[in-house]
């Protein structure tokens, strides 16, 4: 009953405040074994206008201390929650250093990759050519001079002629195909295995361990309460109006009307005209009779019909424009936030 006393002190003391109740149609009451909760289902509650924010958050918050883990629906709906907190026992454990011993092992791998590599070689091409060349030959001409010898003792006088062939270059240019081996370089792009050898050391750890017992710190989880703040802050509401420009354009207003044209047509009018003849007869005395006579002429006559054509009056046409326009108003509002906290994790372990 003291839980019970002290709820209903902090609802009397904000009911003036901010509300006033005309009557009230039932009481619960929640027993825990923290706290005891206390909520009224009201009947008619007539809220007054002049409140005071300030004294509303500070009721909301020390009614969220009181009850912890539970949610007052009182202006803001502010609460209280148990954090878990990590500190820090002192402890001790057993510490291990590894020894290791390595064995190792190097046998050679052998990795290959394609490379291009470019290879060249010459190659002898045929390059002929047509070339005048001087072509000589030497043919002999016989030549006979007259010949005196005068008479000696033994024999007698000679009188002849003395021939000798004389020799004669003759040269002639002939068409000579003329060839000669020209070098060229040929290169092509040839893939040669490239193979590389790499010492691959392979070491095993054969681990032996060296214990000891050190001082440590352990952590443990530690609970701690802590309460939201109602708060008062003034939000912006925006809103959106459509502002209407309208401006006045001249739109002839036409439609088709008729009217009637009249033309001239010639048209022919006939008209009948009796003429009386009379026969006088020893038989039959006078007898008369009418013999029609027809008259025909062209009279010019109007035909009229109706011609569609279009007529404008004067007339307006209104366009308008509707341009959003953001609209603020200051609101203010209540929310609840967790304080700032004072409290944290020890680091140490």
């Amino acid at each position: 009953m003291a839980s019970s006393g002290i709820n209903a002190e902090y609802m009397g003391s904000l009911a003036p405040t901010f509300c006033r109740i005309t009557s009230h149609q039932n009481t619960n009451s929640i027993m825990t074994s923290r706290t005891l909760l206390v909520i009224f289902i009201f009947k008619n509650v007539v809220c007054e206008p002049l409140l005071d924010p300030v004294a509303v958050a500070e009721a909301g918050t020390v009614i969220a201390e009181a009850s912890a883990d539970y949610v007052v629906d009182l202006l803001c709906g502010c609460g209280c929650r148990f954090v878990d907190v990590k500190t820090c026992l002192a402890d001790t454990k057993k510490l291990c250093k590894d020894i290791v011993k390595s064995k190792c092992v190097t046998k050679d791998k052998v990795e290959c990759k394609d490379e291009y590599k470019e290879e060249c070689k010459t190659v002898y091409n045929d390059v002929c050519h047509v070339e005048k060349k001087k072509a000589c030959k030497t043919e002999y001409k016989e030549i006979c001079k007259p010949v005196y010898k005068a008479p000696t003792y033994k024999t007698p006088a000679y009188n002849g002629q003395k021939c000798e062939k004389v020799p004669e270059e003759k040269c002639a240019y002939l068409d000579e195909k003329v060839c000669k081996k020209v070098p060229e370089k040929k290169c092509s792009r040839v893939k040669v295995p490239k193979c590389l050898t790499i010492p691959e050391e392979t070491c095993r750890d054969i681990p032996a361990k060296d214990c000891k017992e050190v001082p440590t710190l352990k952590p443990y989880k530690k609970s701690v309460k802590e309460c939201q703040r109602c708060e008062t802050y003034e939000d912006l509401v925006i809103d959106i109006t459509y502002e209407k420009n309208c401006q006045r354009h001249k739109k002839p207003n036409c439609y088709t009307a008729y009217k009637e044209v009249c033309t001239p047509e010639s048209k022919e009018e006939c008209t009948t005209t009796y003429e009386e003849k009379c026969t006088v007869t020893y038989a039959h005395g006078k007898k008369c009779e009418k013999i029609p006579h027809k008259h025909c002429k062209y009279v010019q006559v109007p035909r009229c019909e109706k011609s569609p054509y279009q007529k404008c009056e004067e007339g307006f046409e209104d366009k308008c424009k509707e341009t959003p326009k953001k609209v603020g108003e200051k609101v203010t509002k209540h929310r609840c936030s967790w304080p700032k906290r004072s409290f944290f994790d020890d680091t140490r372990c």
